[in-house]
């Protein structure tokens, strides 16, 4: 009970101290007035959205004090009861709220910018890799995520240091230090460097990539066309999600990453910088761009779930166990019928859907199972219907798992248990 008596005192203590500022977004609506004058008045409407306000509070102010909290009673108080005395407590925050003890700020879009510029954007930093010989063999960006002691770890595109004998690291002070490679993702192009300093320099945390949805602004920072232009900061809306390429120029589409694509300014040096969005949160690494004279404004992000994933094997491991390659080029036999009229390949009547494999690489995932003329029908859960269903569906499975596969061949369908899903060879 005297926990009980704790959790509500501290609560409604926190929530009744006067004159607390609360930053949080607004909704707002701008209508024009008729007059009999020639210029018409402009009246601003804004709306304070009550749930909003809920959220920001909890999330500001009581997000470690509910856990700290419920840790403490969890013992002597049901999850349902916690949480009814708590929806208490907030009611009265808002209560609070509505009656100007507790005053709400509006945040402007562009003071969202500046705080992001003046913060996390000094996370992203210069990476130039050096050849055997003390050359540059290339210059791009990166991003301070992670600081453990003395330790900083650095995120960027594995292309970027892919060719290094050693690497450096510039801070936005000008300082340069020495980083070790601590391993790489070659198939969704990550890696991860680190170095050692007693200096302190702002890091940036990993946001939910999965809640970014079309529309989000975002902010790209990196050091485009090298450092005479370090720490570049443009502005942009997420254009589309879950957008994937034919990365290795086999005519497939890659089932590796689901990229964000978004129209604020990348250029060569960009890569491995971040794509913020406006509360300074990394949803994305910058990595490719659509440069061609008829297109404008197309450039892609690897989305910061699936770096962040990356980024923890490669601290741990050394190697990422997160993307596994198939290791077969095929044609999508519902998207190509043409192509087997072409070629005079006859297919089952009853076969409208699968892949019909060309080739298979020596030691990858289904090297060993799979046959060139074999028809895939189904890998793992997953019932081969075309290439853009497959590449989404497969995001499921990682390194190291165990699957079944399905093929079709001369005349019968044959499953092999037991096949292990691999990095790329």
């Amino acid at each position: 009970m005297k926990k009980l008596l704790a959790l509500t005192a501290v609560l409604l203590l926190t929530a009744t101290v006067a004159g607390c500022s609360f930053t949080f977004t607004t909704t707002s609506a701008t209508t024009t007035a008729a007059t009999t004058t020639a210029t018409p008045a402009t009246t601003t409407e804004v709306s304070i959205d009550m749930d909003l306000i809920r959220s920001e509070i909890y999330n500001r102010i009581y997000a470690e004090l509910y856990d700290d909290l419920y840790a403490e009673v969890a013992a002597d108080l049901s999850q349902a009861r916690f949480d009814e005395i708590y929806a208490q407590v907030m009611d009265e925050v808002l209560d609070k709220v509505i009656s100007g003890e507790i005053t709400v700020t509006p945040l402007s879009i562009i003071e969202m910018i500046y705080a992001v510029a003046a913060g996390e954007a000094e996370a992203v930093v210069g990476i130039t890799a050096y050849g055997a010989g003390g050359n540059t063999v290339s210059t791009g960006s990166g991003v301070l995520y992670k600081h453990v002691g003395d330790r900083y770890y650095v995120v960027t595109n594995n292309h970027v240091i892919e060719e290094a004998a050693s690497l450096k690291v510039r801070t936005p002070d000008g300082e340069e230090y020495t980083a070790i490679l601590r391993g790489v993702d070659e198939t969704v192009d990550v890696a991860v460097i680190y170095f050692n300093t007693s200096e302190l320099y702002e890091t940036a945390a990993f946001g939910d990539s999965e809640a970014v949805t079309k529309g989000t602004i975002v902010l790209a920072v990196g050091n485009p066309s090298g450092f005479d232009y370090y720490g570049s900061m443009t502005m942009g809306v997420v254009s589309g999600i879950d957008r994937y390429f034919d990365i290795d120029n086999d005519a497939v589409k890659d089932m590796f990453v689901n990229y964000i694509q978004h129209d604020a300014s990348i250029n060569a040096g960009n890569s491995g910088g971040a794509l913020f969005n406006l509360n300074g949160e990394i949803i994305g690494i910058n990595v490719i761009k659509i440069a061609a004279t008829e297109i404008e404004g197309m450039g892609f992000a690897i989305p910061s779930n699936l770096v962040a994933a990356i980024c923890a094997d490669i601290e741990e491991f050394g190697i990422s166990k997160v993307k596994p390659v198939l290791g077969i080029t095929f044609v999508d036999i519902f998207d190509n019928p043409d192509y087997f009229d072409y070629y005079n390949i006859t297919l089952p009547e009853t076969i409208t859907n699968g892949f019909y494999i060309l080739s298979v690489v020596e030691n990858s995932s289904f090297d060993g199972y799979v046959q060139a003329g074999d028809i895939v029908t189904q890998i793992g859960v997953i019932d081969i219907v075309d290439t853009d269903g497959f590449v989404q569906e497969f995001s499921q499975y990682h390194v190291g798992d165990i699957i079944s596969v399905t093929v079709y061949r001369n005349g019968e369908y044959l499953t092999f248990d037991n096949v292990e899903l691999k990095a790329k060879p």
